[in-house]
Formats: C-alpha cells, sequence, structure tokens
C-alpha cells in the first residue's frame, strides 16, 4: 500500500477528516485586544478626559495617559503570554510515522486524517482510534479505563485513541479522528472549558463593581456641591469632580495584576511548565492538599530488578546465564522485561526453539532453550496456584511489605505449553517501581508548607501504600481499597487516609469533591482520560505531557518534562506573585479610600475637593505605581493569606485615614492663616505623600536592599517632580510651608501605626467573638429567620461556641 496521497489528505482535510482538537485556552488577538481596551473604566476615564478637555485646562487630563500606557502593557504582556502559550502547546503534539505518497513521513498527531497508514512502537501513545493490520502490541488501556492492565491486539483490533502501548509494533490503519474518537465521548468535561477558580480576580471584581455603581451619583453630587452650594465656576467645578472620580478609580491594580501573572506565565514557560489558564498560578499557591498517582510523580514510571532469591539447589551463576538468554529473548518486551534486561547481563549461550510472549490474560511468558527445557516466568500465584513449600514464606513476607514478586520457573520439556503442575521454582525476583530520585525532598517541602498529600491510584492499595511510605508522604501507611464495599464512602475517608488504591475514575472526582467540602483547596494530578473529571472538578488541574490529550486539555497547567518535581517551583513562583500582588492592592486602595472619604467629607460639609487631578496622576505614578511595579518581582514564598481584599483593605485604611486628618489640618491652617491655594496644595501633597512614602515602608517590610533602593528612588523622584513641574502642580514655596510640615513628619507615622492597631485589635476582636453574622442577626430583636435559613449556603456571623 502506497498510503493516501496528497490530493487524498487534502480532500480529507477539507471534508473535516482531521485529528485536530479544539484549543480553548489561548485567547485570541482580538479578545486580548477588547478585553484590554473595552472595559468600564476606560470608558469613564476617557469620559472624564473629554470632560476636562472642554475646560481647556490640559494638565488636569494626564491622567488618560496612564489610562492608555495601562491599556497598552496589558495588550503587550497577554500577547506576549499567548505567544509563549501557543508554542508550547505545539510541544505536546507528537510526530507519527505516516504513510503518503508512497513514503514514510513524519506527521503531527494533529495533522493525520482519516484512512492514514501509520507506524506504532512501543513507548508511544496512539494519536487517534486505529485498526491494527499487522504486527503484535500490547496497550495499557488505563488512560480510558483506570485499570492498569495490558490488552493483546493482534491485525483486526481496535486501537483507542490516548491509550499506550507497552511493547510490541505494528502498522495501522486511522478509522477515527478527531471529535470521532472514542475517548470524545467519554471526556466531555474536558471540553467544557472553564477558568481556574480565583479569589483573587472575584475579590477584585466585587471592588471594581462597587466602585462602578458608586461613581456616577458621587460624581453627580460633587459637581451639585462644588458648582451650586460652594459656587465655582463650571470649569473649576469640573475639574475639582474629575479630581475626585479619578481618585476612587484603581487605574492601575488590574493592569498590574494581568501584567504580573503575565509575565509569571512566561517565568514559568522557560521551566517548561505550560500555564494554560493565567489565575490557576494564584489558585495552586492557594493549594493545600495535592492529589496524585504513583506513576510518574512517587515513581520514574520504570521498574527494577531489587533482588533474586535462588530457591532449592539453584546454582546462581548458571541462573545468571540462563536469565541473560532469556532478556535476549524478550528484548522488545514490556516494562518488567526492561527491568530484567537492566539487571542481567545478555548473552548467547542458549539458543531458543520455542517462544510464548508475555499475555495479560496468562499472566507468564515462557521461552525454551532446547535440551535445558522451557523456563516459566510470571505471577506465583498463576504458576503455582496452591502455593510452593520453598517460597511460600518469603512470597508471604515480601506481600505483606507491598512488593511485586515474580517467579521463574522449570520445565524439562523442549516446547512450552507443557503441564505447569510438574514446574519447578528456580528464584524468586523481587522488582519494585523506581522512586523519584528527588521524591522525598519535595515530599519534605510540602510537609514544611503544609500542603497535604494524597495517593490516588487504581493500583493494589497495599503496594502503593509501601511506595509512598518510601517516598516520605506522611500518613501513608494508612490506606483504603476502594474496591471494597466499607471504602466506597469518599467523606468518611479523606480525613483518615493518604493512599487510595483500586480507585474506579468517577470515585477519583467524588475523592476531590469531598476533600473540597472539607473547606480544602485541591490540586489534581492527572495523565489519563479517566482523570479528566477529577481535573476539571479539583480547583487546578495539572498535567503530564507524556499524558493524553484529554488530560491536557482539562488542565490548567501541564509539566512538559512530566517532572513532578517542578511543583515547588510552580507553588513558589505562585506565592511569589500573589503575595506582592496583595501587596501592592493596597498600595493602590489606599487612594481609593481616601477619595471617597474625601468626596462625602466634601458633599456633607460642602467644602472645596483639595485635590487637582493632576496631583492625583502625580501620587498615582510615583508613589504606588512605579514601585509596586518595581517590588513585584522580588522574592516572597510566604504561605498565602485568605481574604486577599480585606487584608488590602485593613493595610490601606489607616493610611487612607491619616490623608484624611492632613486634609483636615490643612484645612485649619488655611482658615486660620488664609495663605493662596499654591502653599495648601504643596503642604497637603508634601504631608500626602509623606504618608505613601510611610505606608510603602510597613507594607514592604522589613526593609531589604531592594526595597531601600526603591523608597529612597521615591523620595528623590517626588521632590524632582515638586521642583520642575510646580507650575503644572499649582505649587507656591516658602519657608513657612516647611514650618508647618513638621509637626506632621512627627505625629502622621504615629497615627498611621496607630489607626493600624485599633484596625488589628477590632478584627481580632471581631473574629473572636463571631465567625459570621447570623448569630448576631438572630440575636436583634427586629430579626427574622429566613424560612430557607436551614439551607442557606450565605452564613452571616455566627458565635464561635454555637458553631462548635
Amino acid at each position: 500500500m502506497a498510503g493516501l496521497t496528497h490530493q487524498e489528505v487534502q480532500k480529507r482535510i477539507q471534508a473535516g477528516q482531521i485529528n485536530t482538537r479544539p484549543d480553548p485556552h489561548s485567547r485570541s488577538v482580538g479578545d486580548i485586544i477588547r478585553g484590554n481596551l473595552l472595559t468600564y473604566f476606560n470608558f469613564i476615564n476617557l469620559l472624564l478626559f473629554l470632560l476636562v478637555l472642554t475646560t481647556g485646562q490640559l494638565k488636569n487630563g494626564v491622567f488618560i495617559l496612564t489610562a492608555v500606557n495601562n491599556v497598552l502593557i496589558g495588550i503587550i504582556q497577554e500577547l506576549r503570554a499567548k505567544q509563549v502559550l501557543d508554542s508550547l502547546s505545539l510541544l505536546v503534539v507528537e510526530d507519527i510515522d505516516t504513510l503518503r505518497d508512497g513514503t514514510w513521513q513524519k506527521v503531527k498527531a494533529d495533522q493525520l486524517v482519516k484512512d492514514d497508514r501509520i507506524r506504532l512502537k512501543n513507548g508511544q501513545q496512539i494519536p487517534a482510534d486505529a485498526q491494527l493490520i499487522s504486527g503484535y502490541l500490547e496497550v495499557n488501556e488505563s488512560a480510558l479505563t483506570g485499570e492498569a492492565n495490558q490488552i493483546i491486539k493482534n491485525p483486526g483490533s481496535i486501537l483507542l485513541a490516548g491509550t499506550d502501548i507497552t511493547a510490541g509494533d505494528g502498522e495501522a490503519d486511522v478509522i477515527r479522528v478527531g471529535k470521532d474518537n472514542f475517548s470524545e465521548t467519554i471526556m466531555k468535561d474536558a471540553r467544557r472549558f472553564s477558568i481556574a477558580k480565583s479569589e483573587l480576580r472575584d475579590d477584585m471584581e466585587h471592588l471594581l463593581h462597587l466602585i462602578s455603581i458608586v461613581i456616577v451619583p458621587v460624581g453627580i453630587l460633587l459637581y451639585i456641591t462644588q458648582k451650586n452650594l460652594i459656587g465655582m465656576r463650571w470649569d473649576d467645578a469640573i475639574i475639582k469632580t474629575v479630581s475626585g472620580i479619578v481618585g476612587m478609580i484603581p487605574e492601575g491594580l488590574m493592569v498590574l495584576i494581568s501584567v504580573a501573572l503575565a509575565v509569571s506565565v512566561i517565568r514559568l514557560s522557560r521551566q517548561q511548565v505550560l500555564v494554560q489558564d493565567l489565575y490557576s498560578i494564584e489558585q495552586l499557591a492557594r493549594v493545600d492538599v495535592v492529589c496524585m498517582d504513583k506513576t510518574g510523580t512517587l515513581t520514574e514510571g520504570r521498574m527494577k530488578v531489587e533482588e533474586v532469591i535462588p530457591l532449592l539447589d539453584t546454582d546462581p551463576a548458571h541462573f545468571q546465564d540462563l536469565m541473560g538468554s532469556y532478556v535476549r529473548v524478550f528484548q522488545e518486551g514490556n516494562a518488567t522485561d526492561r527491568a530484567l534486561q537492566e539487571y542481567f547481563a545478555r548473552n548467547d549461550h542458549y539458543q531458543e526453539t520455542d517462544v510464548l510472549p508475555f499475555s495479560s490474560e496468562r499472566k507468564y511468558s515462557a521461552v525454551s532453550f532446547g535440551e535445558e527445557g522451557t523456563f516459566y516466568f510470571g505471577a506465583p500465584n498463576i504458576l503455582f496456584p496452591a502455593g510452593h513449600p520453598a517460597f511460600s514464606g518469603l512470597l508471604r513476607r515480601y506481600s505483606e511489605e507491598g512488593r511485586r514478586v515474580l517467579v521463574m520457573a522449570h520445565l524439562p520439556d523442549e516446547k512450552t505449553g507443557g503441564d505447569l503442575q510438574n514446574l519447578e521454582p528456580l528464584a524468586l525476583i523481587i522488582i519494585e517501581d523506581v522512586i523519584r530520585e528527588n521524591a522525598p525532598q519535595i515530599m519534605q517541602y510540602f510537609r514544611q508548607q503544609g500542603v497535604t498529600l494524597k495517593v490516588i491510584s487504581g493500583d493494589d492499595a497495599r503496594t502503593v501504600s509501601t511506595l509512598a511510605q518510601r517516598a516520605g508522604i506522611a500518613n501513608a501507611q494508612s490506606y483504603a481499597d476502594m474496591s471494597q464495599a466499607r471504602y466506597r464512602d469518599p467523606a468518611s475517608l479523606v480525613n483518615s487516609c493518604a493512599v487510595f488504591g483500586r480507585v474506579r475514575p468517577e470515585q477519583k472526582k467524588a475523592l476531590v469533591q469531598a476533600l473540597q467540602q472539607e473547606g480544602h483547596t485541591v490540586a489534581m494530578i492527572g495523565d489519563g482520560v479517566n482523570d479528566v473529571p477529577a481535573l476539571k472538578a479539583a480547583d487546578v488541574g495539572i498535567a503530564m505531557a507524556a499524558g493524553s490529550s484529554a488530560a491536557k486539555d482539562s488542565a490548567n497547567i501541564v509539566l512538559l518534562t512530566s517532572d513532578f518535581g517542578m511543583l515547588p517551583d510552580i507553588i513558589q513562583e505562585g506565592r511569589r506573585v500573589i503575595n506582592n500582588i496583595g501587596r501592592s492592592a493596597s498600595m493602590y486602595l489606599v487612594k481609593t479610600m481616601f477619595s471617597m472619604l474625601l468626596s462625602l467629607y466634601v458633599i456633607i460639609f460642602r467644602k472645596d475637593y483639595p485635590f487637582l487631578p493632576v496631583h492625583m496622576s502625580v501620587l498615582s505614578a510615583l508613589c504606588v505605581g512605579v514601585p509596586t511595579f518595581l517590588l513585584q518581582f522580588e522574592a516572597s514564598f510566604e504561605r498565602i493569606q485568605p481574604k486577599f481584599l480585606l487584608q488590602s483593605f485593613r493595610r490601606a485604611l489607616p493610611s487612607s485615614l491619616a490623608v484624611m486628618v492632613t486634609v483636615l489640618y490643612c484645612d485649619l491652617l488655611q482658615s486660620l492663616l488664609h495663605f493662596s491655594d499654591g502653599h495648601y496644595y504643596l503642604i497637603l501633597l508634601s504631608l500626602t505623600s509623606y504618608i505613601y512614602i510611610y505606608t510603602l515602608y510597613r507594607v514592604y517590610y522589613p526593609p531589604t536592599k531592594g526595597r531601600k533602593a526603591v523608597l529612597i528612588g521615591v523620595c528623590i523622584a517626588i521632590v524632582g517632580a515638586f521642583l520642575l513641574l510646580h507650575q503644572m502642580m499649582e505649587l507656591s514655596f516658602a519657608f513657612l510651608d516647611l514650618v508647618l510640615m513638621v509637626p506632621g513628619l512627627f505625629l502622621l507615622p504615629l497615627l498611621v501605626a496607630s489607626l493600624h492597631k485599633g484596625i488589628e485589635w477590632i478584627h481580632a476582636f471581631i473574629k473572636k467573638r463571631y465567625v459570621s453574622l447570623s448569630d448576631f442577626a438572630a440575636r436583634l430583636p427586629f430579626h427574622r429567620p429566613a424560612a430557607n435559613s436551614a439551607n442557606s449556603r450565605k452564613k452571616i456571623w455566627t458565635r464561635k461556641e454555637n458553631r462548635l
């Protein structure tokens, strides 16, 4: 057969009979541009800029440059991340030997078409549903079934996409491609792409939603107050109103978050980690339980001979010669045969006269060496179902230890297929999975970080438990065989057991959900189609590049080197970016909060808004934007704290209140001394900048060399801006101004620190007495319980003692 011609291939591509699969992870260029450009706050900024233009005071429209800069940075970084993501996605597509136009060619698996003739061999993953035409294959279909059995495939057998070839080679014709593959019918969850859960994203959406509701009515009231109640000219009233609204918008925060996450994607890509969802970096940083299979995580996915125990009167030297010839005969065998090849030296001492390949149905193989007789190799309970006194005690001991035992036995027959009742055991061979060299160090890291590990496997629970103990997993001696009826309720096991064996695909998902119901943030590591439901249910799904396409499509993160040892680095990267975003958010929220407080102050007491838009632009850029961007990339690997937004508010509130006190102080000075607006602005901006610098110091404590350099740079930049842009900022200088600032320089840090302690005390008091508002509300005289309060999931506040 010459295979398909070029024209036949093109015809099938046009008919949609190609093995491509949808890639839901990478946003298009248009989506990225629209997502960064067409936002509510960009529209508000544009509208405010147009209002400033009507006044002719263009200098107060500088804030639009910040908005434009934010949009450009966001687009550029997301496009860079998309480029990296798309290029890395290509790395997980395997090349397949394909017969086309009479020659064998390398074709990407996702470019195969229906009726292609392909060549398959040991170690490959079957790229599409096919029918074996010639050759012999042993296939591990655990990716579909969860059962680690080897299935014999002879000519005429159907091969299923996503399964792994463990022995043999052959040629096959593709019969189904793409969405028509059998695996697609059992992995609907994989195609329903959903973004990772994110407390960071949810909190920011709530904050922006709140600001978007407040900003319009407050803006209208500000204008009415300035224009009608105070009697300003319309253009001055617009400028003051714009200043108040601009201050409320944390214009750089969302961009900083997008940029920080995009940069993390690029940094992780250099370590061969494909992040398919930006926010999965955050979620993995919050993980406190990791669920995994043993293969590819605890183990390297290969076997190793640990010990050979001669039985009866077997001569060890003669046995070594026999095994050397045996491994020569089965050099293209399965994983067990490869382990034997690494242990025994291959030789030509004996020539085979008859060969019986290993079969998962028989669970043994055999080879005849003429007059030497026939040698059988397999499971002791299969070759010796009644046991044997030569090894029964040893077999019991090793089985209790969870180790895999195989036996080599002998018959004097010169052909295979003799009476197995006459077998004589020659030796026991102890074979074990190879534990990853760095597994103990990785497990120790997780223990130190308070992350619990759960091993979920389709293999024997006792064997997996032994491996887990050797790898250093805490509580690994506690295991459950999920095939037994008494272990079929995951909720009762997730806290007591660390190892789960004989787990079916639906049970994997149930275990993940049971852990989540216990309040845990769960990461699931999988590589097969049977892992898809659990990967989708987990807070963050992680797949190995060597795994099935379904698993990689479903996962938020793909380890391109299939190295579980990368996980600590990913967690640290997530913690670094989220901790630094949390600090940055505190700085941005200072302006948002004091702007809202000032707006209420101005409206209630009919005051002139104290800042100009240009003041807000300078403060945002020099005191917040530049320093937080520079400090965003420093090391910060401490554990992520919950309630991101609440913590940021608590850190920002003392400084916001201090700015309010500063405004009151400046208003008092102006009413007493009657100095000009230029002197007023100088004192106000100087003290406000001083509060920002002190806040920066507190938020990024302790001061490292890098942090000190940034603080000094901010001080120099502010002084330079005041001197060089004093006309633009409408500042006036006098020696008296410096004298009037002195009390603030001493008292403001004390005020901020005192307010911070007071807020923390109130928070601790509330946290100590109440964990939700329901009990507190129930004690109010006008409280009326809702009809469905017993089933409500929205707890308000409840006393701790009642919770117990």
